[in-house]
């Protein structure tokens, strides 16, 4: 990569989430090489911090620009009729600081990389499977978005994608030669997870979770992370394991509808929710067992961190990811109809609502994850086998092979699109 070179990261904003966690770091790593990289948000939210170190995050902010004001949960009209002015400021300011390359993840982002100009290299990461975005968009959202990829991708020199599942779906989607397309997992820092892992945090309640038995999930309380089936499912393991419990690592807009199911339950007692932790290492390393419930997700990192904390990992085999990772080399396009004892983790059929009833009887996805984590539960040594499968599985998502595949990525000299 030219040391000259100078690069633009354009994400819509930095709520918490997998594809902010990823520019973040892409972010950090270019700066600590020297080069000269800038850090635009179109939006003002800030929900994470730049660094986990805050030293070091300062010095990052200096690098940080937003072209306006307006908050990510603000309707979808006012973005509509801010984006116009956050385009220009956009052009204006790759014009004045003479950007060569321009990476955007997040759609908005992305296409506002499609639309610019003067800059020589155009990369989109694209974190999430098209079709699982556009279902839950509004109509107007969804019909946008799907209007400007369709004429607009052709310009980008490159669409990156974070699993091959996610990207074999956008290409029936829309027309991107094979060579303008790649694949960049994830990357795992193992190294800064342990350091984390022993800073518990405060309060006799949270340390008495953790001195007991427990399975933890962690995500943003919405519909799509499948929290709701979670609960439902775990109604079923508590009565077959008295003493466990579930601890569930975040917030969002389901917190009331959860706490009311949980009381419906009656597991108060059972059910943790210490709401959002910044640092979620200390949970996943103590819990038995780590379960993901999504009903979609592009390349879910906290899957990949619960492996490299040494946790056993119960996980939907959803859209996309789980299957590259907890099965490598077998077909990410068929999905399991049971429960599979993959060779790094244990796989269950997708989830087929997102939403059941409070007292409708279990489905049979949700039987089969319940059945498989007590499958984990009362069998040691299958989950001590899990335990040191998902963590070598893990180092094959070490920082260095991955940011090798960023800097390569981004350097100038690479596969270059139609301006």
């Amino acid at each position: 990569m030219g040391s000259d070179q100078k690069i633009g990261i354009l994400i819509t904003c930095l709520e918490i989430g997998g594809a902010q966690k990823m520019a973040l770091q892409v972010f950090d790593m270019l700066d600590k090489m020297g080069r000269p990289v800038f850090l635009i948000t179109t939006d003002q939210t800030l929900g994470m911090p730049l660094h986990p170190d805050k030293i070091r995050a300062g010095q990052l902010e200096k690098k940080l620009i937003q072209l306006s004001r307006i908050d990510i949960n603000q309707p979808t009209y006012h973005k509509i009729l801010a984006a116009p002015y956050q385009y220009l400021k956009l052009i204006a300011y790759i014009r004045k600081n003479g950007l060569d390359t321009l990476l955007s993840f997040e759609d908005r982002a992305n296409i506002f990389n499609m639309l610019s100009v003067y800059t020589k290299k155009r990369i989109i990461s694209i974190r999430h499977p098209m079709r699982s975005v556009l279902v839950v968009k509004d109509p107007l959202k969804r019909i946008l978005i799907r209007l400007f990829f369709l004429i607009f991708c052709k310009r980008v020199s490159k669409a990156n994608f974070n699993s091959r599942e996610s990207m074999d779906e956008f290409k029936t989607l829309f027309s991107l030669p094979d060579q303008r397309l790649s694949v960049i997992y994830n990357f795992c820092d193992h190294g800064i997870l342990n350091s984390k892992k022993d800073h518990l945090p405060p309060g006799k309640d949270i340390n008495d979770v953790m001195n007991g038995e427990f399975i933890v999930a962690c995500g943003r309380f919405k519909p799509v992370k499948g929290f709701i089936n979670l609960v439902r499912v775990f109604k079923r393991v508590s009565r077959k394991r008295p003493g466990v419990k579930l601890v569930l690592l975040g917030d969002g807009p389901l917190r009331s509808s959860l706490e009311t199911m949980i009381r419906h339950f009656g597991l108060q007692g059972s059910v943790v929710l210490p709401g959002f932790q910044e640092n979620t290492a200390p949970w996943i390393a103590r819990a038995a067992i780590f379960v993901l419930t999504s009903q979609s997700e592009g390349f879910p990192n906290v899957l990949l961190e619960s492996m490299a904390l040494k946790t056993a990992v119960v996980s939907v085999d959803c859209v996309s990811g789980p299957r590259e990772i907890l099965s490598p080399g077998s077909d990410y396009q068929c999905k399991t109809k049971t429960i599979d004892f993959a060779a790094n983790g244990v796989l269950t059929p997708p989830l087929k609502t997102v939403d059941p009833s409070l007292d409708a009887p279990l489905d049979f996805p949700e039987t089969c994850m319940a059945e498989a984590i007590l499958v984990l539960l009362q069998d040691p040594e299958l989950r001590v086998h899990y335990e040191r499968a998902g963590y070598k599985r893990s180092l094959d998502f070490s920082t260095p092979g991955q940011q090798k595949k960023w800097v390569d990525l981004i350097r100038p000299d690479a596969e270059m699109g139609g301006r």
